[in-house]
């Protein structure tokens, strides 16, 4: 499978929808989280969880269910599985941030398409271009792996949830 990269000009690389729609997701929680929490870290994969001090909120886009648009249609809608893991320092500390996420998420948020300039992955430019949409929630459940289980992994929660996205395109 080639490699593609699209671009409306030499100096802007835009991200695909994939990467889009877990980008603006962490955004919506990241943004959610400073007002409204203190002292916890956000993270987007398991590598960068092992670094961070709990509480941490681990957001994971984990897997793209693709469906017919219509019957004979060639166009895909796509649906987007999430994972959070909640690793919080107590247990209503767990219960009360995943009640939190379920709350902040399910009204929706707003979908960015991303860009960054060429040569600089740091600074990223969000473009409003839709609506994130959680579909239904799979998974709220308190992850038990008693001796076994890390420290880290005391007190940790887990959900799985489908998202939507609608453009303005």
């Amino acid at each position: 499978m080639a490699n593609i990269t699209i671009t409306s000009s030499p100096e802007a690389k835009y991200y695909r929808q994939s990467r889009n729609v877990e980008l603006s997701t962490l955004k919506f929680i990241e943004d959610n989280l400073a007002v409204d929490w203190s002292g916890v870290n956000l993270v987007k994969s398991w590598t960068q969880l092992e670094k961070k001090a709990n509480p941490v909120i681990c957001v994971m886009l984990n897997d793209t269910d693709y469906t017919r648009e219509e019957l004979g249609a060639t166009t895909f809608r796509h649906s987007y599985v999430f994972t959070i893991d909640i690793f919080a320092t107590s247990d209503a500390m767990r219960l009360d941030m995943s009640d939190y996420l379920l709350d902040i998420l399910n009204p929706g948020w707003t979908y960015y398409e991303i860009s960054q300039t060429s040569g600089n992955n740091k600074t990223l430019t969000y473009t409003e271009a839709g609506r994130c949409r959680m579909d239904s929630v799979f998974d709220n459940v308190k992850v038990e792996l008693g001796k076994m289980g890390d420290i880290k992994d005391k007190y940790r929660q887990n959900i799985m949830f489908s998202v939507t996205v609608g453009c303005i395109t």
